[in-house]
């Protein structure tokens, strides 16, 4: 019997687990082939890598890299700086990734030195959990916690997790490489800061009611960590069980058609965490437990391919740079179970990172051994789908000619897993740009106390709405919460053109709005170039002092002054005697691209507002 996430039972769990206890089992089978090794380190395509592996075990044994300092840690309560902590941090997990791999291309003893100093430096630390995570459980946002005289109780956070799973593969692997004492730290650290921690008290951890990547990374990597330390099956049955459960809530947050509000990027984060978990249980349990063959895996792994655009672009809504690369050996090992999923064209291959072990290993090992152009994913004609849970379309349409040209909005609600405001957003990406984009995060090291505290968070130009393609309603942006949300009127497509219709009424925390509805109708005909007819409407209670369009740009936008603003191969058509437009720059610390912002005012408005505008599209 194969027993699915969904279905399964506790004592189903029980039961395969007890039943193989006694069982030779091969956890990670691919790590631990020699031959496989061999195939993967004499490939050409991973030489860079290797060589980079090499470079940063000389600097690690020549420079020995010291533990955060206390001040670095306080760091983030102080001034809310995360960045200088983090960057340390790395450095001092670089052993444990580094010469974990480098011993699998050869056993030289300063490589076996370096991986059981690097691991006992890791077990040396006061706590895994990141500062900007320290007591996470006792508010949202941290409040309160770095001014009380008493130290915060443990947690488990993502890298805590991440930590875990790190170790216990590693010494899983190279336990006969590391000295005893240092196998015997790892298990006892690891007991001490996640098992007595996360299963020997019921308080929950604040991630297990999210459905964001965070339960997926924080659950999964628990569970892997489990699976290779406690061989008691009973006893790892009711440990399984508290992270099935964290699981199913993770499955949750995607609607029904597979996408996540967090958008392609944070989808790898989190599912790839999920399918390294799934894997080892299914090999813990000689394949009684698959729980990738649940119904919702084929839609969730389909979900970044409709997000991928040209030129390695991605539709990037939320917390995401436009740039998205992929794990090719998590997109193949998903191939077994989904088999009409594609592999990614080359722009979007991920290359092996340096710093983890987990992702890296599985990106070569788990990669087919040749990757012919016939698997690559490429778009004939046009490829749509409406995701009517998290209110996302997204359109992509490849003429004759080879031209490709794509157009994706979102409605949702504001406060979604790394939430912008944005409701009635939009992308329209020509020829490998998001010519109308999405700022998105920019530099990851944004990340800051602040950035994470709504107080501060959307007055930012990345996260508030007045640096996403929505309108300003009389003065008033869109708001945070749940309850601002967008709401679907109509969702059709016919065989030239999309209409997509929201109410964005909800959206704003305006008392003279009594309704505003958008409407976007993208003309896509055969052998023609596609457009984009934006229609808003909206209505008053009294006369509003003002109206505006906002529209966010990637390039530098050249107003007419006929009521035309050409951007590259965008020209956006509006009513010059309704509107008064202008241009202006965008300031973010977070990017070193440039974003400017077209703002169109209305001259007139009344209690009834009409605004027509279109994008016409020329392929350069």
């Amino acid at each position: 019997m194969i027993l699915l996430l969904n279905q399964l039972t506790f004592r189903q769990l029980k039961n395969a687990l007890e039943e193989t206890q006694h069982l030779p089992h091969v956890l990670f089978a691919e790590a631990r082939s020699s031959e496989r090794w061999k195939s993967v380190i004499e490939d050409g395509n991973y030489s860079s890598f290797w060589g980079k592996m090499k470079e940063q075990a000389a600097e690690i044994i020549e420079k020995p890299v010291r533990a955060p300092l206390f001040s670095e840690f306080t760091l983030f309560g102080d001034t809310g700086n995360r960045s200088i902590y983090e960057s340390q941090w790395n450095k001092l997990y670089a052993g444990l990734h580094t010469f974990s791999m480098l011993l699998m291309m050869e056993d030289r003893p300063e490589w076996k030195t370096g991986l059981n100093n690097a691991i006992w430096n890791i077990c040396n630390e006061y706590t895994w959990v990141w500062p900007a995570h320290v007591g996470l459980y006792h508010k949202d946002h941290s409040d309160g916690i770095w001014d009380q005289p008493a130290l915060p109780r443990e947690t488990v956070d993502l890298f805590a997790a991440l930590s875990a799973f790190g170790l216990a593969e590693t010494v899983s692997l190279h336990g006969d490489r590391l000295h005893p004492w240092v196998v015997h730290r790892v298990k006892e650290e690891i007991d001490r800061r996640i098992f007595q921690v996360y299963f020997h008290t019921p308080i929950p951890q604040k991630w297990e009611m999210d459905t964001n990547n965070w339960p997926a990374v924080c659950a999964s990597s628990i569970g892997a960590a489990a699976i290779y330390l406690i061989e008691d099956g009973e006893k790892l049955a009711g440990m399984l069980w508290r992270v099935i459960g964290v699981l199913r809530n993770y499955f949750s947050g995607f609607d029904e058609q597979g996408s996540t509000p967090e958008g392609p990027a944070y989808w790898q984060v989190g599912f790839s965490y999920f399918v390294y978990f799934a894997e080892l249980l299914k090999e813990r349990t000689h394949g009684k437990i698959l729980l990738l063959t649940d119904e919702k895996v084929e839609s969730i792994s389909q979900f970044p391919q409709f997000c991928m655009l040209s030129d390695g672009k991605v539709i990037n809504f939320s917390d995401s740079s436009d740039k998205v690369q992929f794990n090719i050996g998590l997109i193949h090992r998903l191939q077994d179970y989904v088999p009409s999923l594609q592999l990614p064209s080359e722009t979007y291959r991920q290359h092996p990172v340096l710093n983890s072990w987990v992702d890296a290993a599985r990106n070569m090992l788990w990669s087919p051994e040749s990757t012919p152009s016939d698997l690559a994913l490429d778009l004939e004609g046009v490829q749509e789908r409406i995701y009517t849970g998290n209110q996302w379309f997204i359109s992509k349409v490849k003429n004759s000619n080879g031209r490709f040209s794509a157009f994706a909005a979102k409605g949702g609600n504001n406060d979604e897993p790394h939430n912008h405001n944005d409701l009635g957003h939009f992308i329209l990406h020509v020829d490998g740009e998001n010519v109308l984009a999405d700022i998105g995060l920019g530099d990851i090291y944004m990340y800051s106390k602040q950035y994470f505290h709504p107080q501060y968070r959307y007055e930012m130009i990345n996260a508030g709405s007045h640096g996403h393609s929505v309108p300003i309603v009389d003065g008033c942006r869109q708001a945070y919460g749940e309850q601002y949300r967008a709401n679907i009127i109509t969702s059709q497509t016919s065989e030239d053109e999309v209409q997509f219709v929201l109410d964005l009424t909800k959206a704003y925390n305006c008392d003279s709005l009594e309704l505003l509805t958008r409407e976007f109708i993208w003309k896509r005909p055969k052998n023609e170039n596609p457009q984009l007819v934006i229609t808003d409407m909206a209505s008053f209670s009294k006369v509003p002092e003002s109206f505006q369009e906002v529209f966010i740009s990637s390039v530098l936008p050249q107003d007419t002054g006929i009521g035309r603003i050409r951007m590259n191969s965008v020209t956006l058509v509006y009513n010059l005697d309704q509107w008064r437009a202008e241009v202006e720059p965008i300031q973010s610390a977070a990017h070193t691209l440039s974003f400017y912002r077209v703002k169109l005012t209305c001259r007139n408005p009344g209690l009834e507002v009409a605004s027509v505008c279109r994008f016409e599209i020329e392929h350069s």
